[in-house]
């Protein structure tokens, strides 16, 4: 039980309240003007001490920043490019706007007029809520807060770049005029990400069976490659095609298991090509003089003209999402379902032609009234 008594204040009579909260201290929450409000205040408070959500003041009042630290210490955990992009965002565009701010005063409608008002691009605005989010995730599981604030919010839509795809022909084309012809063909059939192929060890190489052990991967900043987990934090084994797989050989010859496939002179994995002035880049940029056809591609984009090339193979989507390496098949269908529908005609014939030998008797069946 509460009791609430009147006292004396500069500023004329107050009412306060006395209570012992649930980790049984005595606690007292004043400044009351009228004896109601205190009642009031009273009333709410024993509420939440009854359904277990009563949070001590000084715990509101802890800013963003004192739940930045515990959020900052688990991304250590996380990929190198995950930190390399996450904390710099925190601290030029979350920590000035919500750093010192209580979480407990933290209102949705605050957090997407922040959202509403950036003009940083919607990759960079939806990093900056997830951030918020995270952090403020610590807090409601906590009980501090009740809800997050962060959840919820109307994020702009990050634009879809344009999917280019080659054909066989045009990746053999590309192959030939780059300086490292086994990396196109291997990105080009079976999807790698570059940082996938850059911390691929001789070891993981199975010739014989012509598969790939993916349990690395090499993330390049700057002049420094970092070698960490893989982006879905998960090993997998990938297939590729023989020919392919008789490309890399070479390059396993007199090098130990832990040594790299592609190994700088240095030692190290080998970094990511530049733009523009890559190895890469210039084989696309030879290709595009030759043939004002041949479509501008990315090092990234190889992996959709794999993509492309298994399923015009006729592979199913789990097939798919487990060369690509997606979290799951709905993954791989958001990406690639225009490439899937296109294959629905060719289902359908391939179905109709399986029914070829019966035909005539659906044609005498129809003719009949199909008595």
């Amino acid at each position: 039980m509460a009791s609430i008594k009147p006292y004396d204040a500069a500023t004329g009579k107050r009412w306060r309240v006395q209570y012992v909260s649930p980790d049984g201290r005595h606690r007292t929450k004043q400044g009351f003007k009228r004896k109601a409000d205190a009642q009031a205040w009273a009333d709410q408070n024993a509420t939440l001490v009854r359904s277990g959500e009563w949070v001590d003041q000084a715990t509101q009042k802890r800013p963003v920043s004192d739940y930045h630290k515990l959020w900052d210490a688990r991304l250590d955990k996380r990929a190198e490019g995950t930190r390399r992009v996450y904390r710099p965002c925190w601290e030029q565009h979350v920590k000035p706007v919500w750093g010192d701010r209580p979480v407990s005063s933290i209102r949705p409608s605050e957090v997407q007029a922040w959202v509403d008002e950036q003009t940083v691009g919607a990759v960079m605005v939806k990093r900056m809520a997830n951030i918020l989010a995270q952090i403020l995730d610590i807090a409601l599981k906590d009980g501090v807060i009740r809800s997050n604030p962060a959840r919820g919010l109307d994020l702009p839509r990050k634009p879809q770049p344009k999917q280019v795809y080659l054909t066989a022909g045009q990746l053999a084309t590309l192959a030939g005029e780059a300086k490292h012809p086994e990396i196109v063909w291997l990105m080009g059939t079976v999807g790698l990400r570059w940082g996938e192929l850059a911390g691929l060890r001789v070891r993981c190489v199975n010739v014989l069976r012509s598969r790939l052990l993916i349990e690395e991967a090499a993330t390049t900043n700057g002049a420094e490659v970092t070698i960490g987990e893989t982006k879905t934090h998960e090993r997998r084994e990938v297939a590729v095609p023989r020919f392919v797989m008789d490309k890399l050989v070479p390059l396993l010859e007199g090098k130990a298991p832990e040594e790299w496939v592609w190994q700088r002179a240095s030692g190290g994995p080998m970094r990511r090509p530049t733009s523009e002035i890559g190895w890469f880049d210039a084989a696309v940029t030879r290709c595009m003089a030759k043939d004002e056809s041949f479509p501008r591609i990315t090092l990234h984009g190889l992996r959709h003209v794999a993509a492309g090339l298994m399923i015009s193979a006729g592979a199913n989507v789990k097939a798919v999402q487990r060369q690509l390496g997606h979290k799951s098949a709905a993954m791989t269908l958001d990406v690639y379902s225009a490439l899937f529908d296109d294959d629905l005609d060719a289902l359908a014939g391939r179905v109709e032609d399986s029914f070829s030998s019966v035909r005539g008797i659906f044609v005498e069946s129809s003719k009949s009234g199909g008595r």
